[in-house]
C-alpha cells in the first residue's frame, strides 16, 4: 500500500536534509554558564584585598604618612585608609586603598571611595575621586579629600 504525498512533503525533505548537511559542516558551540562579567579568581582578588585594606586600615594609614612626611608632604588634619574601588573607565576596573583627610568629624563619615572616570572623544579623560559615605551608595562627604590611593587592577 502507497502512502498518499503532500505537495510539500518534496520541499520539506530538502530543507532537513540541507539542514542536517549544515550542521555537519559547523562545529558545535561551547558548552556556557551564566557570564556575570567576572569569574572566580577576580572575586578572590576583590574580596582578599578589600579583607586587608579593611583589617590593615591603621597600618597602611601610618605608612602612608609617614612616606608622605619623608618627602616634606605632611597632611593637616585627620586621616583615615578607606576601600577606593573602580568599576569602570579606559583602565577597567581596580580595588585597592585610599587615604582620605580632613576635619575629624567628616572623615569619620567615610567608608570607602568610588572612583569615577570619563573619556571625552577619546583626547581628554576626566576621574573623580569620591569619598562616600556607604559602600553602598554615592552619598558624597563634604569636606574630605583623597590624599593618597593605591590600586591593583580586577
Amino acid at each position: 500500500m502507497m502512502t498518499k504525498r503532500n505537495k510539500w512533503t518534496g520541499l520539506v525533505t530538502m530543507l532537513l536534509l540541507g539542514a542536517f548537511l549544515l550542521g555537519l559542516g559547523t562545529a558545535p558551540q561551547p558548552a556556557a554558564a551564566l557570564d556575570l562579567g567576572i569569574g572566580i579568581g577576580t572575586l578572590v582578588k576583590l574580596f582578599g584585598i578589600a579583607w586587608v585594606v579593611d583589617h590593615y586600615a591603621g597600618s597602611i594609614n601610618k605608612a602612608i604618612n609617614k612616606a608622605l612626611a619623608q618627602k616634606n608632604a605632611e597632611i593637616e588634619g585627620y586621616t583615615k585608609v578607606v576601600p577606593i574601588v573602580r568599576i569602570a573607565g579606559n583602565k577597567g576596573k581596580a580595588v585597592g586603598a585610599a587615604q582620605v583627610m580632613g576635619p575629624r568629624a567628616q572623615v569619620e563619615k567615610v567608608k570607602a571611595v568610588g572612583e569615577a572616570e570619563l573619556g571625552l572623544l577619546g583626547v581628554v579623560r576626566a576621574r573623580a575621586l569620591l569619598p562616600i559615605s556607604s559602600k553602598n551608595s554615592l552619598n558624597v562627604v563634604p569636606g574630605v579629600g583623597v590624599s593618597a590611593n593605591i590600586k591593583f587592577p580586577i
